[in-house]
């Protein structure tokens, strides 16, 4: 039975003038209902065979085949009513990932477990549309409405079945899941390009840094022939002992390295009095003396203070700060770092400057220095741009399902 409540979205494309129609799942699919696990539970799994679908195998709006589990023909058979088809919906229906969803556009015949839901729409909807409004903050307020005992705890097919959503005709569905789709896909293709890079930057930090019991890197930049030189890294730098309680807070992170504090999502606890704050100086680099053995360490490019908990080191004329902060971040040179942190557990390792200043590590002139700290330069800048990319298409995605969906 057809609902006659009639709506239409903010943003439509031109052309499209038919008022939308509200309708139940249950109204527009010819099947809600989910697999199950094969007699014998996880044991029964093959490394080859027919693909059984789990809910982490639904992710980012994709079926990921490359961490899938296996089962055999005769299992297979056992599960017929498991099976999904091309332009299927599925649905993650328990756990963390509940009203995570894709659609089915393999052509490998698959099955799915207990925890995910098959959605198959009739021929009069578009199955990239229904997913769509699945995806969308409408979709996921009604998943949280319909769970059994609320709190994400479950969605049975009944309740999925009652679930409600505004139709237009399927051209105009047609049309908007084809541009949600080009946006996944240069979604996607971003992401794999940022991917790239950073395995390129892996790739690189491995060749163009000694490797053990080496003295040269195995890949030089033209015009360097020296061999590099293993100093300690007091011959490079000296601790920072100024103190101040004027400037701008800045923050040293694992992932990110020195960064001004307003610019982190989590809120940074600190004194009210910062008066015995340590003082950090562009081309100085910082690193939390309990975390270095994790790489929490980066090269400042801002003038700021510092929680007194942290260690501040500046460079002399032979070191180039960003050079050093790219071999900093090395897991070997972090492997060292652990070695050499003092304390008798791990939420006690504390790697402190003197420690820090007698650790032996082999480096170029600063001229090769500079050159190789330009090229890692680089190749961030490339990953932050793209990352970027990523963030502004999601912003974009996020507008777009609630402009063009009612």
């Amino acid at each position: 039975m057809v609902n006659n409540d009639i709506s239409v979205p903010e943003i439509r494309f031109k052309g499209f003038i038919d008022d939308w129609t509200q309708r139940k799942l249950g109204e527009v699919t010819t099947k809600i209902g989910s697999g199950k696990t094969p007699k014998g539970g996880s044991s029964v799994y093959l490394r080859h065979g027919i693909p059984l679908l789990r809910s982490q195998n639904i992710t980012n709006d994709a079926v990921d085949l490359s961490d899938v589990v296996y089962i055999s023909d005769e299992m297979d058979s056992e599960m017929a009513n498991s099976r999904v088809q091309i332009k299927d919906v599925l649905l993650n229906i328990t756990g963390a990932s509940i009203g995570r969803s894709a659609v089915y556009k393999h052509t490998t015949t698959a099955n799915v477990n207990q925890h995910v839901c098959i959605v198959r729409p009739t021929q009069d909807v578009n199955a990239e549309y229904l997913q769509l409004n699945l995806t969308s903050p409408n979709g996921q307020q009604q998943i949280d409405n319909n769970q059994a005992g609320g709190g994400r705890e479950g969605l049975n097919f009944q309740q999925i079945a009652k679930i409600e959503f505004h139709f237009p005709t399927l051209p105009e569905q047609t049309a908007i899941g084809t541009f949600f789709r080009t946006l996944d896909e240069l979604l996607a293709a971003t992401q794999r390009k940022v991917t790239l890079l950073k395995q390129l930057k892996a790739a690189y930090l491995q060749q163009m840094f000694p490797q053990a019991r080496e003295r040269v890197p195995r890949v030089r930049f033209g015009g360097f022939t020296e061999p590099w030189e293993q100093k300690k890294l007091e011959y490079y730098f000296v601790e920072r002992s100024e103190r101040s309680g004027n400037g701008e807070l800045i923050s040293v992170t694992i992932n990110f390295g020195v960064v001004k504090a307003s610019e982190l999502d989590r809120q940074i606890i600190s004194s009210d009095d910062k008066s015995n704050y340590k003082s950090v100086k562009i081309d100085d680099i910082a690193y939390n003396s309990m975390r270095m053995w994790q790489g929490a360490s980066g090269y400042s490019q801002y003038d700021g203070i510092l929680s007194p908990a942290y260690t501040v080191i500046t460079p002399n004329e032979v070191a180039h700060s960003p050079f050093f902060a790219y071999l900093f971040k090395k897991l070997d040179m972090i492997q060292i770092f652990q070695r050499n942190s003092q304390g008798l557990t791990s939420d006690t390792w504390n790697l402190k400057f003197p420690a820090f200043s007698q650790i032996e590590v082999y480096a170029p002139l600063v001229d090769e220095q500079k050159v190789i700290a330009n090229f890692f330069k680089l190749l961030d800048d490339k990953i932050d741009v793209n990352a970027q990319r990523i963030a502004q298409l999601q912003q974009l995605k996020s507008a777009y399902l609630q402009k063009m969906f009612v």
